[in-house]
């Protein structure tokens, strides 16, 4: 197992685009019709999210983030990797399925780095 000192601006990047995705993802999904439990349970997250996405954009290294905050970004991650085995079609072109699995790739490592 890799020390979070490993972790990388590009990895930090990689993070807030995962947790970008994810946000994204539950805007779309709070437009839907759901009921207001669900909402309630999408916007907590939503809002976790931003708070950690918030975090590392004032401080773009995993140590201004508490174990708590990393088990957040954790949660992008594998929000992010759901949403790209869900929304990956066959009409991509190489290029975008070989850019999606790198990203996915990165999003995994990380969330494994992360699980402690």
């Amino acid at each position: 197992m890799k020390s979070l000192a490993t972790i990388t601006e590009e990895d930090i990047k990689t993070i807030k685009m995962a947790l970008n995705d994810s946000i994204s993802d539950m805007n779309t999904e709070l437009k839907g019709n759901i009921s207001d439990k669900k909402k309630e349970a999408i916007r907590e997250y939503k809002n976790k999210y931003n708070m950690v996405l918030e975090k590392l954009g004032k401080n773009p290294s995993i140590y201004a983030l508490g174990d708590y905050e990393l088990d957040i970004a954790a949660g992008g991650l594998n929000d992010a990797i759901e949403l790209l085995d869900e929304n990956t079609t066959d009409d991509l072109s190489e290029q975008e399925k070989n850019d999606i699995l790198a990203y996915k790739n990165d999003c995994l490592r990380l969330v494994n780095m992360l699980a402690r």
